[in-house]
Formats: structure tokens, C-alpha cells, sequence
């Protein structure tokens, strides 16, 4: 069972660690894991890690959205993933011992839980229940990596911007779902050329797929769009209640 005064930071982390409750929390795993959480203010831009470094804290999406980024010394900086509410950075290179693969940069406004690495460590050895619902995370979003790369392997390029609209989309009040995300990014997203991209997007413009301007994307019809990619259901928006969704990542 969950202690009652548990804090919201710490009950927040962990439901987003897990889409069902896959174990009860013990009484004291709530208040262990809030003491190592400390709430940071970031602004769009700021450079939270960077590509080398050894990582001394993991961060958690609490509000916002940061930007996984290669560097190319021919393009500069290119977005490889997209980590919103939810989302974790920084666990997979610390659980593995290895530096940061990639800059995490704020591409909004937010609020971000930092975690230290050791005493992140030690919960992990020592609270069974934690340590599955984070083992849970980290798996969940190996596998949907693996399912984007699949997409990218098998499928046309109009096949590869309706899986990454659906997997992007978040939840936009009464309105149809949207993608806060510029043709440019989707082009690296999806190793493709920003041209080809917005081709595909007037495309389905005309189709009265989806709708929209410069960064931001309305998913018109969900069931015809998960038809293209040869889906038959549509899982919940990014954003969408506790159980929030990452963005797949090889290592965040």
C-alpha cells in the first residue's frame, strides 16, 4: 500500500515508471524516493547534459520537453528522440556505466526531478517494487525504439511520419490530438530530408489526415492514420493522465 502522505513528486515518478501497477509500494518506498528528488525550473534551450559526460544525476520529465541530440560536425546538432512527461534522462548510460550518448537540450519551458545517481543506485538495490517498475521503464522504451527503427527499416516515408505522428501526439483538451513538432525535427527524427517530409505532410493535408502549421499538428483521423502503418489499435496520447509516455530513446 501507498503511504498516505506520500509526496506528489515521488507518487508522480512512480506511476510514470509503470503503465499498471505491477506491484504494491511498500510504506516506505514513497518517502525514500522523494527525498532524493529536487525539482528544477528549466528554460527552453538550456543544456541539461551533454554528449561525453559521465552522468551524476538521472532526470525526470516533469513538465516539458527535452531534446536528445547527436552532433554532426557537417549538420550540427541533430534530434535523434523527444522525451516529454514522464520521460526519463540519463538512466540507461548510469545503469550501464557509460557517458552520455547525447546532449539532452529543453526544447520548452518545464520543470525537471533530478535524481542523484548514488542514493538513486541505492534505492534501486534495496526496494524490490522500485526497482521493477523502473526495470519496467527502461524496457518499455527499448522495445518502442525497436518498433521505430522497425518502422524506418520497412516502410515508406509516408509509412514513417504517420508512426512518428502517432507516437508523438499528445492530448489537446477537447480537440483532436496534436504534434508540437517542426518538419525539420520529424526529418531528423527520421533520418529523412526536410523536403520529402513536408511532401508527405501536404499529402496528408489533402487527405484530411491531419491539419495544421509551423510546429504544431492536428491528427484529424486517428483510425485512417494507424491504417496507413497497419495498426489496429491506437494507444493513449503522450500527456494523458499519470500513465504519461515517453518517446522512444536507444539511451536517455
Amino acid at each position: 500500500m501507498v503511504a498516505r502522505r506520500s509526496s506528489p513528486h515521488a507518487l508522480w515518478i512512480a506511476r510514470a515508471m509503470a503503465r499498471n501497477d505491477l506491484s504494491p509500494l511498500a510504506p516506505e518506498d514513497l518517502p525514500r524516493l522523494e527525498a532524493i528528488c529536487s525539482p528544477r525550473a528549466v528554460r527552453a534551450g538550456t543544456v541539461l547534459l551533454t554528449a561525453g559526460e559521465e552522468v551524476s544525476s538521472v532526470l525526470v520529465v516533469r513538465h516539458g520537453e527535452i531534446h536528445l541530440a547527436a552532433r554532426s560536425t557537417v549538420l550540427g546538432r541533430q534530434t535523434v528522440a523527444v522525451v516529454r512527461a514522464g520521460g526519463v534522462v540519463g538512466d540507461i548510460p548510469m545503469l550501464c556505466d557509460k557517458p552520455m550518448p547525447f546532449d539532452a537540450i529543453t526544447a520548452r519551458d518545464g520543470v525537471v526531478l533530478q535524481l542523484d545517481r548514488g542514493r538513486l543506485v541505492e534505492l534501486l538495490r534495496t526496494s524490490p517494487t522500485i526497482s521493477l517498475r523502473w526495470t519496467t521503464s527502461v524496457a518499455r522504451r527499448l522495445e518502442e525504439n525497436q518498433q521505430r527503427i522497425l518502422a524506418m527499416l520497412t516502410m515508406d516515408l509516408t509509412g514513417q511520419v504517420a508512426t512518428l505522428l502517432l507516437d508523438e501526439r499528445e492530448a489537446s483538451g477537447d480537440g483532436p490530438p496534436v504534434v508540437r513538432l517542426s518538419h525539420a525535427v520529424i526529418a531528423q527524427l527520421l533520418g529523412a530530408r526536410r523536403p520529402s517530409v513536408s511532401r508527405v505532410m501536404r499529402d496528408l493535408r489533402r487527405r484530411n489526415l491531419v491539419h495544421g502549421g509551423y510546429a504544431e499538428i492536428r491528427l484529424l483521423d486517428l483510425p485512417r492514420l494507424a491504417a496507413i502503418v497497419g495498426r489496429d489499435g491506437i494507444t493513449p496520447p503522450c500527456g494523458q493522465g499519470a500513465e504519461t509516455r515517453a518517446a522512444p530513446t536507444l539511451a536517455s
